[in-house]
């Protein structure tokens, strides 16, 4: 077993600039759910407080982003494209972070806002990390995983990377969990603001490659998913970072999780 881990952040540290060519699609939430109270806030306002902290300081500014969020006339179950991708500009994402609306009685469309990333991304090269945070299930109709399975299918290197946000609802979070598992992702449980903040951080870390000893690339992840099953061997590890992290000699041993720390 392999593990990447991210380097541990500390005070006045720049965030490891992911590859220039992988490009991040934000999906939030904005339906009537998220005005609901979490402490001293709705949760919409938690929500934005975190993107707001992941673009000014976790994705380097340039990072290619886009942002959808839900509709804006009750009962609607609209989706729509805030920001389509372009090279990330914090100020000017935080702005629209903070005027984003959410308005009472507005639907849940996951399903037609996964369906829709394809096109969100463009056609640049290039990997793509999705990251979807929701306080609930479908309420419209759609269909998230055949979304999922269809950008999977199309040929885009896709992680969909779903962050359930103050959920009370085991079933729910398990269907989460293989969607996650459909989009080559990871889902990330987070119940207030510190652990959203957290949960959204881990969702945008770097990915890499795992290359055997002829050059193969034999398998791939994100700093901080999910450990990869690997058979016993020495492995070269490319971590896609700008410019990239190599590790010529990763020793990974039958038995033992190797536990790699980007730094």
């Amino acid at each position: 077993m392999l593990s990447v881990l991210p380097p541990a952040r500390t005070a006045g540290a720049e965030p490891a600039p992911l590859a220039g060519d992988i490009s991040v699609a934000l999906i939030v939430d904005t339906s009537g759910s998220m005005l609901q109270s979490l402490g001293d806030a709705s949760r919409a306002d938690v929500a934005k407080s975190a993107l707001i902290d992941l673009v000014t300081d976790t994705l380097p500014p340039g990072t290619g982003v886009s942002l959808r969020a839900f509709g804006v006339v009750p009962d609607s179950c609209d989706t729509r494209l805030v920001v389509p991708r372009q090279p990330l500009d914090p100020s000017a994402m935080v702005d629209t972070l903070q005027e984003l609306e959410v308005v009472n009685l507005v639907k849940t469309p996951l399903g037609d806002s996964l369906a829709a990333v394809a096109g969100d991304l463009g056609a640049t090269p290039g990997p793509k990390i999705v990251v979807l945070v929701t306080d609930g299930e479908e309420t419209c109709g759609g269909d998230p995983p055949a979304a999922i399975t269809a950008l999977v299918a199309s040929g885009i290197d896709v992680r969909v990377n779903i962050v359930g946000f103050a959920l009370d609802d085991d079933t729910l979070r398990q269907q989460f969990q293989e969607w996650a598992r459909l989009g080559n992702g990871q889902y990330i449980d987070a119940v207030d603001a510190a652990e959203l903040n957290a949960a959204i951080a881990q969702a945008v870390q770097p990915l890499y490659n795992v290359i055997d000893s002829q050059g193969n690339i034999v398998a791939s992840g994100q700093a901080g998913g999910p450990a990869l099953s690997l058979p016993a061997g020495i492995y070269r590890v490319e971590v896609l970072t700008q410019p990239a992290l190599i590790y010529e000699v990763v020793r990974v041993t039958g038995g033992q999780e190797m536990q790699l720390v980007i730094g």
